[in-house]
């Protein structure tokens, strides 16, 4: 369910709080497609700078993605003092610097083995996530390839898949169970009427992505949970937390936070949750968010299509 926009007058500041009482921000919760990364998948030297800033200024930060750890691209995960990677929608939070997975929420295989008859009974593109990697049979694998027209988009396809065919078995000796499973359907109708069915059998979690994709996973692989679980690990409360997001699977995670930033290109229920709408994510918009953190602006204007965010500290 989408919360209605908050009048302006009583949404919050960038820190969440009011100028005698506002907290420092101490966790940056960052989405990685259509939020750091262009349409054409990359990331800008400001959007790295603006990153890297924050972390060397004693910021915990935190990518929080849709994607398995895999699937992340080296750049990313090469930004200097990044901590820690919530990865699959929730599923798997990872500490990078101890290289140990802090909290799983993942399906048990035979639950898993029964849901991918769903996508392979409609004869629909899909794929399993566990261990990290993401595992597609020969034949859903070449159609899904033959659907993207986005250079960066195959290049992470093409990265984060494993082509098996025996997926019965990988999923049955996957170390910690399954992270995720996502399908294309042909067109949103199919895809709702889909997801009702799942939801009416299975006591999953199911995100709606794109047009017309679904993610399905266990009932703890929610963005807001694991940001949350994280937070508290850290010992940072909620008003420290800045989330910034684009799409439905970052619901979660913007409620989470003390203060929720959607990205200029963000779909529309989701800037009627966020405290902050950015920039686009072609015109650096998380990066000038984060850069106004540091300076402690108390107003951003943003010109163009885009709200002014006035308050920010």
């Amino acid at each position: 369910m989408v919360l209605p926009e908050a009048p302006r007058k009583h949404r919050r500041s960038l820190t969440g709080e009011s100028p005698e009482t506002m907290k420092e921000i101490r966790l940056l919760a960052l989405d990685i497609d259509g939020t750091i990364l262009t349409r054409e998948k990359r990331l800008t030297n400001r959007t790295r700078a603006a990153i890297e800033a924050a972390a060397d200024a004693g910021i915990a930060v935190s990518l929080v993605t849709g994607r398995p750890l895999c699937g992340i691209p080296e750049e990313l995960l090469s930004l200097k003092g990044l901590g820690y990677v919530i990865s699959s929608n929730g599923a798997v939070t990872t500490d990078l610097k101890l290289r140990r997975i802090l909290r799983s929420a993942n399906l048990d295989p035979e639950t898993a083995l029964e849901i991918i008859s769903i996508p392979r009974t409609h004869s629909l593109v899909y794929a399993v996530f566990m261990d990290g990697m993401g595992f597609s049979e020969p034949e859903p694998f070449e159609r899904h390839l033959g659907m993207i027209d986005n250079p960066g988009l195959e290049t992470y396809v093409r990265g984060s898949r494993r082509v098996t065919c025996n997926l019965e078995g990988d999923i049955r000796k996957a170390r910690n169970g399954v992270e995720n499973i996502w399908f294309i359907a042909r067109d949103r109708q199919e895809r709702d009427a889909l997801n009702r069915q799942i939801c009416e059998r299975w006591n999953v979690r199911t995100v709606l992505t794109e047009k017309t994709d679904l993610e399905i996973g266990c009932l703890q692989a929610d963005k807001g949970m694991a940001l949350s679980e994280l937070a508290r690990l850290l010992g940072i409360g909620k008003q420290e937390i800045l989330a910034i997001g684009d799409s439905g699977n970052d619901i979660g995670m913007l409620r989470a936070a003390g203060t929720a930033v959607a990205m200029g290109n963000a779909e529309e229920g989701i800037k009627k949750i966020a405290d902050v709408i950015a920039g686009s994510n072609s015109e650096d918009g998380a990066a000038e968010v984060i850069e106004a953190v540091l300076r402690k602006d108390e107003t951003i204007y943003h010109t163009g299509n885009r709200k002014a965010c006035h308050g920010v500290f």
